[in-house]
C-alpha cells in the first residue's frame, strides 16, 4: 500500500494505492454503495463487509470534497480523495488559526450534522 498527500491551491489531497485483484472499471464504479466488495469474497483472513469507501465516500461528501476510485492496470485501487483548504490568507492578519466553530459529522442515520454541540442538522 501507498499513501501520499499533497497541496495544490485550494485543495487537500490524499491519495491511497493497493495492489490486488484487477478489477474491471464497472465493478470499480460500484465500490462506493455500502457493502460492495471488490472481488467478492465472502470469507477469508482479510474479511470486510464493504463499508470502507462507501464512509470515505460520505465524509468527503459532507466536507464538499470530491473522491475518485480507479483501478490500477497491474491491479488494485487508487482511491484519491480531495478536500478544500481554507484561503491562504484567512489567518494571516491575525497570525492565527481562524476555528469557524463549526463541527461536522455523520450522524447514526448516515445523515450529515453541522454544530452538533447545538443539535442543529
Amino acid at each position: 500500500m501507498r499513501v501520499t498527500t499533497s497541496v495544490r491551491p485550494e485543495t487537500a489531497v490524499l491519495t491511497v494505492e493497493n495492489s490486488g485483484a484487477r478489477l474491471s472499471p464497472e465493478l470499480v464504479s460500484t465500490l462506493t454503495e455500502p457493502f460492495q466488495r471488490g472481488t467478492g469474497r465472502v470469507r477469508d483472513d482479510h474479511t470486510g463487509v464493504g463499508l470502507g469507501l462507501a464512509i470515505v465516500k460520505r465524509i468527503t461528501q459532507v466536507h464538499g470534497g470530491s473522491l475518485t476510485v480507479v483501478p490500477r492496470p497491474a491491479g488494485g485501487l487508487r482511491v484519491v480523495v480531495e478536500l478544500p483548504t481554507p484561503p491562504s490568507n484567512a489567518g494571516e492578519r491575525s497570525g492565527r488559526r481562524i476555528d469557524t466553530g463549526q463541527q461536522r459529522g455523520i450522524g447514526p442515520d448516515g445523515e450529515p450534522w453541522i454544530d452538533a454541540a447545538r443539535g442543529d442538522r
